[in-house]
Formats: structure tokens, C-alpha cells, sequence
């Protein structure tokens, strides 16, 4: 069984606000000296994915793939220290932004490269939009089943089984081959920690990587065809904040007066 696994290398969420930076112009974040990391809901795909190949023996090969510029080597990188079989990042240095239509377009152009794959998996959402459409829409690319929300996911009997939360417990989804499902973090899906050795050997390995012009893909049908997301304008919210000294020479005067400037202000 083939599992792809979709990575996505993001602006450390934990940076604090003072060093977050934006282009206006350009309507993009800017990276400055913040780090770049694994999205952590692509991290608890990658960890489902892991666990499904220690519960089915081993049968299972897991290929991580990335779109981006370079920097997502690291990532990739990552997920093979983590033990994943293979990784690929798709380059795409050069491109405009592209939103999450494009992007899952492109991405399903790569996947059919890898030959037969029988599931992807994707994080709920990112950590820097919070979009959670790469995965449906990869879903409607290929015409495959998408389930979403997925914490386990086992096979039995030449099908999926998948478990996922709802407001009233667990619900059990059983689903044929090929499928797409994103995946959210849980108590049972927490990322693990790579073995100093296997993050040796990850640095040995090479990594494929491929140009979207490689892919057959026509440019005008995920640059011209944008439709997911339009964006008008990005800025950051300023907050204005005012300090009033309630004068009085008594605590009584000084309620009173305070009780006027609230009236004022509509508050009561």
C-alpha cells in the first residue's frame, strides 16, 4: 500500500506578535527572523500515517511531499528522520502566491506521478491561513472519497477505517481505496521525536525534486484560475488605548463621576 503524505513548511505560529511582520503591498506575511517549521497538523498526518504502517506490519510505504521554495527541504528532511520511505518537494520558486486551489491542483499532478497510491493525507489546516481546502480539493481533483477530521485510521478487509470526533463521541467511517482524508491532532497522534541516528541517515538521503513545469500542468489553470480565495487586503488590526483618571476627593464623588463617564460612553 502507498500513503502520500502532504507537507506544508509554514512561519513558526509561536513567534511573539512584536516580530510579526506583513507586505501590505504584496498582501504576504514576511518571514524576518522568524523560523520555519512543519505545520503541526501535516506533523499528526505524518504521525498517523506511522502508526498505521506499525499496525498493518509494516506493508505500508509512505512518501512525504512539498510544495515550496528550497527552505522546505528541512521539512522533508524531517519527515524521513521520522522514518518516512521517500520524500519529494515540488519547487515552486518563482510562481505568484498561489491559493489553495492551485495548490491542490498542482500537488495532484505530482501524486500521479508516483504511480498507484491508495491514500493522502493532509493536515486539517494550516497554521498560517487556516484554509483546511488543500485536502477536499485534492479529494475532487482525483475523484476520490475525502473524509476529514481523522485522528486513526486502520485497514481491514480491503477498506479504511477511520475514527474521528464529533460532538457526541467517536464516529467510525469506513471508506474504499483510494481516498484523501485530513487529519487533526489528538491525544493518540501527537508527533514523535526522531532517533538522533534516523536523523543522520535522513541527511544522507536525497531528495527528489521537481519543477511545476515538469508536471504537464498548464499555467493559465492554476494561476488565471484562482478561484478559492480572493484576497482584498492584509494588515495588521491597530489598537488605540486610553487611559481617564476619574478625579474626587471621596471615594462617593469619584464613583459618581465614573458612573457619568460609562453613561457617556454608552456602556451602561
Amino acid at each position: 500500500m502507498h500513503v502520500v503524505v502532504c507537507l506544508k513548511q509554514i512561519i513558526d505560529p509561536e513567534i511573539p506578535l512584536t516580530d510579526f511582520r506583513i507586505d501590505r503591498e504584496n498582501k504576504r506575511i514576511i518571514q524576518n527572523n522568524a523560523n520555519l517549521v512543519m505545520n503541526i497538523f501535516d506533523e499528526n498526518a505524518l504521525e498517523t500515517a506511522l502508526q498505521m504502517r506499525e499496525r498493518a506490519g509494516g506493508d505500508i510505504r509512505i512518501t512525504a511531499i512539498s510544495m515550496g521554495t528550497s527552505s522546505a527541504i528541512d521539512i522533508l528532511r524531517k519527515a524521513l528522520s521520522l522514518r518516512a520511505d521517500q520524500a519529494i518537494l515540488i519547487d515552486s520558486e518563482g510562481w505568484p502566491e498561489l491559493d489553495t486551489f492551485a495548490t491542490a491542483r498542482i500537488l495532484a499532478a505530482a501524486i500521479r506521478t508516483l504511480g498507484p497510491v491508495d491514500l493522502v493525507l493532509c493536515g486539517r489546516e494550516a497554521g498560517d491561513w487556516h484554509g483546511g481546502q488543500v485536502g477536499s480539493f485534492l479529494a475532487e481533483e482525483f475523484g476520490w472519497p475525502c473524509v476529514n477530521f481523522v485522528s486513526r485510521i486502520d485497514f481491514d478487509g480491503g477498506q479504511f477505517i477511520m475514527r474521528r470526533q464529533t460532538d457526541d463521541g467517536w464516529e467510525i467511517v469506513k471508506c474504499q481505496r483510494p481516498a484523501v482524508a485530513t487529519v487533526t491532532n489528538d491525544e493518540t497522534n501527537v508527533p514523535r521525536i526522531p532517533k538522533v541516528r534516523d536523523t543522520m541517515m535522513a541527511f544522507r538521503k536525497e531528495i527528489p525534486v521537481r519543477k511545476i513545469g515538469e508536471l504537464g500542468i498548464d499555467p493559465s489553470t492554476v494561476i488565471d484560475a484562482r478561484v478559492a480565495l480572493h484576497l482584498r487586503d492584509m494588515y495588521i488590526p491597530e489598537v488605540n488605548k486610553r487611559c481617564s483618571f476619574i478625579e474626587g476627593e471621596v471615594g462617593r464623588e469619584k464613583a459618581i463621576r465614573l458612573l457619568d463617564k460609562l453613561r457617556e460612553r454608552r456602556v451602561l
